[in-house]
């Protein structure tokens, strides 16, 4: 489980610093994604919201791992 700031970070480093998205696009983005039940609000301390992928976002990861593999080698 990780909230936005921790998420921002882990792609910044997965691009080597190529990449940072915005907290303009993580946070709409994280809605999105438990609105479609990929992830879920994990308990956390603090008013940072961390969240985690449920079964249903692994899965959908797991059909789409070509296309995710894809991405980060752009």
């Amino acid at each position: 489980p990780r909230h936005g700031y921790d998420l921002i970070r882990a792609i910044e480093e997965l691009t080597h610093g190529d990449y940072a998205p915005s907290p303009g696009v993580v946070y709409p983005t994280l809605t999105m994604l438990q609105d479609m039940g990929l992830i879920e609000e994990q308990a956390a301390e603090g008013t940072r919201k961390k969240f985690a992928a449920t079964a249903e976002g692994r899965g959908h990861l797991a059909e789409n791992e070509e296309e995710v593999e894809r991405l980060f080698e752009r």
